[in-house]
């Protein structure tokens, strides 16, 4: 009795260990998603503004800032002095070295300042803030670095505006303006040290201008035609660019970081963004019309189009002959629209985000490329007359009447919506929206990219070449082996197979990348015309062996049936090898991969989803033939010996009796080397060439999920917009494998439930 208790309480413990065990496992995985979950989740969040103690000048203030740690606003007055109200203790400064009266000012990117005096004076420079340290602690001094020398305008006219940009060699250049007149460039030689004049073109008055000086942008306002932009070509002469989409009412403009984004408000509230969008001119001087993206060329005629890779596109059509036309300035989205008039623009130095203030005390936060609305409040009871956002682009300064407003912004991350992420954007220097990845670029102006649709069509786009090869060799081999082939033939065979997934990935990936991509590309054609005329050789040798009479076929054994094939798809592959390189020569002119490109238009890139799909195949082969052949085997000898006993023969009973049977068994097999596809890494990274396009061809790369994240989370700043969208690739690779082994587990259910297999 004692021995029997003790041997229940032995199940009991074992039974609530292994539940325990269980619950263990699934607590593991739902914290793994959370935690994943979590740190994508702030993708998804909006900005938000921290009221700080507002500052009161004495004079309502022309201009204000701030300095990098948000300390304190510095205020520009109308006497032409820059004061610290919050620091009564730091000197004054004069950027004319003497009091004045100023006409108009005006703060670009990298608080840039512009200070046009009554007398026709404009200085050009920065508020710059040095520390120092005497007895531990730290004391900060301001002083006026002046970016050029003072610019001398004419001082009989009545300058109403004028605003400065400088590049990253130092040079500058001024726009002025007044309303009685046409406006005046200037261009400040870094080098040289000397001012220039510059002639724009320009016979009627603006109203208001912006100047991009790394691009060579100018952007002004006329009453009469409204908006228009020039560009700087390579003469130095300005030309003027056409502009597509824009409001005919525009009272604020404003380049964004970078000079290609350019912001226009209208007086009625509405906010546009736009850039240069570069075309091309197509003329069609074949007999027959040309069809390119929606648009149609009649013969002999010629279109200019947004270059939308059209080069490329057309490079296997000669009748089209191309040529560069002129970049159009397009509005390419409209933002929400504003309560009252915009009365101030002030970009963000960091990212491709900008405020706007209005006459109602509103202030919004927008960012151009996402199009969001991150901060729309009321932020005073009159105009807001200046305002500038913070060096680090996490503060805004103010001016309202003498109240210096300030506020701490908190805007994580501006550039990622469910839109920007999932659906096709415009993003500048393209021809129209596209799915982009493209994390990293090379100077401080560059945007992020970071659209997951080309990592999960890499993903796909890897898996579906895999299978297509594995999932028919593995799937024929395990029903031969298991059903068609002698015992001693499956003795062999399944345990090679079976070693073949203890080969490491790294080094299938290796192999592929370094010994078999050369060899592919070179021998291309032979490749191709091999895999399509091995299976042909195949079956036909398995057709003649069929027709050979039975007691021939009976004599000559098992291994014949083997070494039929065998020796039909050596002697086809043989003739493929002597004949490839002349027929390459006729139809090809020797050069196969030249030929695809220029006449067919493919481009081919070494590594390939060719490559991947042999090296991953290798890789799922052995997971979907292991268990595939184990479904087979598992189907009861007695059903396959009534099979035969009724007349059927071997082929007719694993076709018709053990394939369906066993299909639960197989379709797990499938999804189980659907996922181990999916979800591999050093393969792809090191066979797929790493780079994220949208295109089926199997002459080309791809990226995939996990490639990206390997290659990319090591260098991404933790917390940053990049760490989490690979945070959230993560979680949508984990979403793919929940997915395959839900339908894997259901579609095994009704097939069990079909065939009566339990």
């Amino acid at each position: 009795m004692t021995a029997f208790f003790d041997e229940k309480v032995k199940d009991r413990i074992a039974a609530a260990l292994i539940r325990g065990g269980g619950v263990m496992v699934i607590l593991a995985v739902v914290a793994i998603i959370a935690n994943i979950g979590m740190e994508a989740l702030p993708l998804l969040g909006g900005a938000s503004a921290h009221r700080l103690d507002d500052v009161k000048a004495q004079d309502p203030p022309l201009l204000v800032g701030t300095d990098p740690r948000q300390e304190g606003p510095w205020t520009l007055g109308a006497d032409g002095v820059i004061s610290f109200e919050s620091f009564p203790s730091r000197k004054p400064l004069k950027p004319f070295n003497e009091t004045v009266s100023l006409r108009t000012t005006d703060i670009e990117i990298h608080d840039l300042i512009t200070i046009l005096e009554d007398q026709g004076r404009v200085a050009v420079g920065k508020v710059r803030m040095r520390d120092h340290w005497e007895d531990g602690q730290r004391h900060t001094t301001a002083r006026w670095h002046a970016s050029a020398d003072i610019l001398q305008l004419d001082p009989q006219t009545p300058w109403n505006g004028a605003t400065a940009n400088s590049d990253s060699d130092g040079n500058l250049m001024v726009l002025a303006w007044s309303p009685s007149q046409a406006p005046v460039l200037f261009y400040w030689d870094g080098e040289d040290e000397i001012w220039e004049p510059r002639t724009l073109g320009l016979c009627n008055p603006i109203t208001t201008g912006a100047v991009a000086m790394e691009l060579g942008a100018i952007a002004v306002v006329e009453a009469r035609r409204g908006l228009r932009t020039f560009t700087r070509d390579r003469t130095d002469q300005w030309t003027e660019r056409s502009t597509d989409g824009f409001p005919e009412a525009v009272s604020r403009v404003r380049f964004l970081i970078g000079g290609g984004t350019l912001v226009a408000a209208g007086a009625d509230g509405s906010v546009t963004v736009g850039f240069s969008v570069p075309h091309i001119s197509v003329t069609n001087t074949g007999s027959k019309t040309l069809r390119i993206t929606g648009f149609t060329i009649d013969p002999g005629k010629t279109a200019v189009l947004p270059d939308d890779e059209i080069g490329s596109r057309l490079a296997a059509v000669p009748s089209a002959q191309l040529k560069s036309a002129p970049a159009v300035m397009t509005a390419v989205r409209t933002l929400p629209r504003l309560e009252g008039t915009p009365t101030a623009i002030a970009p963000s130095p960091r990212k491709r985000g900008f405020l706007v203030a209005t006459d109602t005390g509103h202030i919004a936060l927008f960012h151009a490329t996402s199009g969001r609305r991150l901060i729309y409040e009321s932020f005073a009871d009159g105009p807001i007359t200046a305002l500038t956002m913070a060096p680090k682009a996490n503060g805004l300064v103010a001016a309202s009447g003498p109240q210096v407003i300030r506020a701490a912004i908190d805007n994580p991350h501006p550039e990622t919506s469910l839109k920007t992420l999932f659906m096709p954007v415009w993003y500048e220097g393209y021809a129209r929206p596209r799915l982009v990845w493209q994390s990293t670029g090379g100077s401080d102006a560059f945007e992020p990219k970071l659209s997951v649709v080309p990592l999960i069509f890499g993903t796909l786009k890897a898996t579906f070449y895999a299978m297509i090869i594995s999932i028919p060799l593995a799937l024929l081999a395990a029903l031969y082996v298991s059903q068609l082939g002698p015992a001693w033939f499956r003795s062999v065979v399944k345990p090679i197979v079976e070693l073949m997934a203890a080969v490491p990935s790294v080094v299938v990936g290796f192999l592929a990348a370094l010994w078999l991509a050369p060899r592919l590309e070179q021998a291309l054609l032979a490749a191709i015309a091999g895999m399509i005329s091995m299976p042909i050789a195949v079956v036909l040798s398995l057709g003649l062996w069929k027709i050979l009479p039975t007691a021939l076929r009976q004599r000559l054994g098992g291994a014949a049936e083997l070494l039929v094939p065998l020796f039909g798809a050596t002697v086809v592959l043989s003739l493929v090898a002597l004949v490839i390189q002349p027929l390459e020569n006729t139809l090809f002119g020797g050069d196969f991969t030249r030929w695809l490109f220029t006449t067919a238009g493919f481009r081919y890139d070494q590594r390939n989803s060719l490559v991947v799909g042999i090296a991953l195949g290798f890789a799922v082969i052995p997971v979907i033939f292991t268990l595939a052949e184990d479904a087979f085997s598992a189907v009861p000898r007695s059903l396959v010996n009534a099979s035969r006993a009724l007349g059927a023969t071997r082929w007719q009973t694993a076709r018709s009796l053990v394939a369906p049977a066993a299909a639960a068994g197989v379709f797990s097999a499938i999804v189980l080397g659907l996922g181990r596809a999916v979800g591999e890494t050093m393969i792809v990274l090191m066979a797929a060439g790493n780079t994220p396009l949208l295109d089926l061809s199997p002459f080309n790369g791809m990226r995939t999920m996990s490639a990206a994240i390997a290659v990319e989370i090591p260098e991404a700043p933790v917390g940053a917009t990049l760490f989490r969208v690979l945070f959230l690739t993560g979680f949508l690779l984990f979403g793919f494998t929940l997915v395959l082994t839900t339908l894997a587990d259901q579609v095994g259910r009704i097939m069990r439930r079909k065939y009566g297999a339990q």
